[in-house]
């Protein structure tokens, strides 16, 4: 399910997790900082809203070691070569983030993260998307 909360070119997040609870709270957090953000809950709905919408930028909630959200970013690479994804991860683990590295991301941050950092990393990110 995409939700829109406004439509501004060239600033649109693709939020993915399975937690309903982190999508809600990075959601608005994005949004008041002038972002349009849609959600995806899976790896699938992920990729086919990617498919028919203009997002300029991935951030995947990582909860722990998952591997199809790991995999969905060699998909994310293979499928949008110019598409940066971002992950935050709710854990910290060398292993996750050498996984999620490997997979070439964008940027790789770690809960509770800063919310200046974020917005940054998505300025850059989406910025990046356009050029």
């Amino acid at each position: 399910m995409t939700s829109r909360l406004s439509n501004v070119r060239g600033r649109e997040v693709l939020i993915c997790g399975r937690e309903s609870s982190d999508l809600k709270e990075l959601r608005a957090l994005i949004g008041t900082h002038g972002f349009s953000v849609g959600t995806a809950r899976t790896p699938v709905s992920a990729i086919q809203q990617i498919r028919s919408s203009a997002f300029t930028a991935v951030v995947i909630l990582l909860a722990g070691d998952d591997e199809a959200w790991l995999e969905t970013i060699t998909a994310f690479n293979d499928l949008f070569p110019d598409l940066p994804v971002i992950v935050l991860a709710s854990q910290a683990s060398l292993e996750t983030e050498r996984k999620a590295r490997q997979r070439r991301i964008f940027y790789y941050l770690l809960k509770p993260f800063d919310t200046g950092e974020i917005r940054a990393v998505l300025q850059d990110a989406t910025g990046r998307a356009q050029a």
